[in-house]
């Protein structure tokens, strides 16, 4: 049986592997996400002063458009390749990549039909405009992204994480780049946005093809196998479509009840939530293995978990409302078409700190094989997320579609944290969880609806003042590990 530690042990123990683990063991694939959101922050407010919202807007549309269509065409595809990735022998992978490749890549062609029968009918459906060229557009984006995928999920497999992270930053860097110049010298419209999007996915998958060599030689395909891969990956269709309708449901709401121009102005609100997808990233990259790891060596230790989210709900409350304070600041970088955005911004930020937080309560789901819950509470989250964005969308536009995403995450979390307890229970301290949330909602509700620098730095600091209150234990601890960690490294 488990023999439970001290609290300053365990404190040091849990922090310090958490470090450690992250640093030594996550670094090589998790830079290239890091650089790359970096990037996307620092070069959005360039592309802010060549293209205007409203063609932005038109642009998240295209890529709402792509990600269901390449959702429904991947038939869970890419989850039957992880899956029998190291069943088979190394010489028969190159099969398994083209064998998984083959059918997305049909598809492709035939989903796309329609579209390029019908091009400027569907043109002006999606983007009231007729724009030349959708169709194909369209289908280079669809046939590139299957291959930049799979390719990138081989490189991952193989473990071979700066390859990886080169992968991401080559597409981050080649999008930037023509999308910039494109807008400069081409046209700065939607075309600029698009075209960047595209090159990104095809420098990256050319430079995992020179990188994985066996994935750019031809191999032959088995239709018995291909049969076996889609038996086990449609079963994940369901829930990713659901999936996406979650995370899509604000843009689907603006397109329907607002403007382009109000599209294009939450998409830029959005790379403030990149910086957050930072540290989301990060901590969930290192977290996943690690708490499968503990859980395999010692389940009943309980007191892992409810620190690590005591711990975790810390950072990301602090770090979450400084980004909300410091928003007019950021946003000072863009063009002043875009300032408005800043007013968006406060909720979305909701989404990777509820997120984060919850992948540490929802351990009990995945330790207990009980997966079929994430599908309901996608559902629940996806309704909420509904009903709020067709409320409030038509009233307040893109600050309604931020409010509605952001609470919608609180009750994702919260459905996410219930039944996980019920199936493996860690009794988490939920009182500093509604605590939290209170002084983020009101935070950002006082960033979304007044105006001024001051008013919102301010509050954030009350916010940040009140959390560090209520973990002024996990504070003490962070500290004292920290400086111990110093003083050890000095010697």
């Amino acid at each position: 049986m488990y023999n439970k530690l001290s609290d300053k042990h365990f404190d040091k123990e849990t922090l310090v592997m958490g470090l450690r683990n992250y640093i030594y063991s996550f670094f090589s694939f998790s830079v290239g996400t890091w650089l790359g959101a970096l990037l996307s922050f620092f070069t959005t407010p360039i592309i802010s002063y060549l293209i205007v919202p409203d063609e932005f807007g038109r642009a998240s549309m295209f890529t709402l458009v792509y990600s269901i269509i390449y959702t429904v065409v991947t038939l869970g595809l890419d989850q039957s390749f992880v899956r029998f990735y190291y069943e088979i022998d190394e010489e028969k992978r190159k099969s398994l990549f083209w064998e998984c490749v083959a059918i997305p890549t049909v598809l492709s062609f035939i989903v796309m039909i329609p579209f390029l029968w019908s091009e400027k009918k569907i043109s002006v459906l999606l983007f009231q405009r007729y724009y030349p060229y959708i169709g194909l557009l369209l289908l280079l984006s669809l046939i590139s992204g299957v291959f930049q995928i799979f390719n990138s999920v081989s490189v991952r497999m193989q473990k071979k994480g700066f390859a990886f992270s080169t992968i991401q930053i080559i597409s981050s860097v080649t999008n930037a780049v023509c999308t910039i110049l494109y807008a400069k010298f081409v046209s700065a419209d939607f075309y600029a946005v698009v075209a960047g999007q595209i090159a990104g996915n095809i420098f990256s998958l050319a430079y995992g093809f020179i990188y994985d060599k066996n994935n750019r030689k031809l191999a032959k395909v088995s239709l018995h196998n291909i049969r076996k891969y889609i038996k086990y990956g449609i079963p994940f269709l369901p829930t990713f479509l659901v999936s996406w309708l979650f995370s899509s449901m604000d843009r689907i709401a603006l397109r329907q009840y607002s403007t382009f121009t109000e599209m294009g102005l939450y998409s830029a609100a959005f790379k403030l939530v990149s910086v957050m997808n930072l540290v989301q990233t990060g901590f969930t990259m290192a977290w996943v293995p690690m708490s499968y790891e503990k859980y395999s060596k010692q389940p009943e230790n309980t007191d892992f978990y409810r620190k690590v989210f005591l711990t975790i709900s810390l950072v990301m409350y602090t770090f979450g409302l400084a980004v909300i304070g410091f928003k007019d600041i950021i946003f000072l970088l863009f063009s002043k078409s875009y300032r408005d955005a800043a007013y968006i911004a406060p909720f979305l930020i909701l989404m990777p700190v509820m997120y984060s937080i919850s992948e540490v309560t929802v351990v009990g789901i995945n330790f207990k094989k009980k997966t079929y819950w994430h599908m309901l509470i996608t559902v629940v989250s996806a309704l909420a997320n509904y009903i709020g964005n067709t409320l409030l969308v038509p009233i307040l536009g893109g600050k309604g579609a931020a409010i509605s995403t952001g609470l919608s995450y609180i009750v994702f979390f919260a459905m996410r944290t219930i039944i996980s307890e019920k199936l493996y229970p860690v009794k988490y301290d939920i009182s500093k969880i509604v605590v939290g949330d209170i002084v983020m909602v009101a935070v950002a509700l006082i960033g979304t609806f007044r105006k001024g620098m001051t008013t919102s730095i301010l509050s954030a600091g009350v916010g940040i003042l009140v959390i560090l209150w209520l973990y002024k234990s996990e504070v003490k601890s962070l500290f004292s590990t920290f400086k111990t960690e110093f003083l050890a490294s000095k010697n």
